[in-house]
């Protein structure tokens, strides 16, 4: 059985870091390639805050759509 999941949130976003930017994946893939998912709890907090990205340019967008309002 293979489970596919459909993130909602970007790469590139401060809750998607390390996501692969595919609109769906696996959490075999996710596992395999995000670097986030194999550090220990303290690296991965100093990771996700010490090099937040920039926002997303679609981000306002998908907001918007999560909360159900055109943007």
């Amino acid at each position: 059985m293979m489970l596919i999941y459909i993130p909602g949130h970007a790469a590139g976003s401060v809750c998607g870091a390390g996501l692969s930017g595919k609109p769906s994946s696996t959490i075999g893939f996710e596992k395999r390639w995000d670097p986030y998912l194999s550090m220990d709890r303290m690296t991965f907090m100093h990771e996700l805050t010490a090099n937040i990205p920039e926002r997303p340019a679609e981000m306002a967008r998908i907001v918007a759509s999560n909360l159900g309002r055109a943007a």
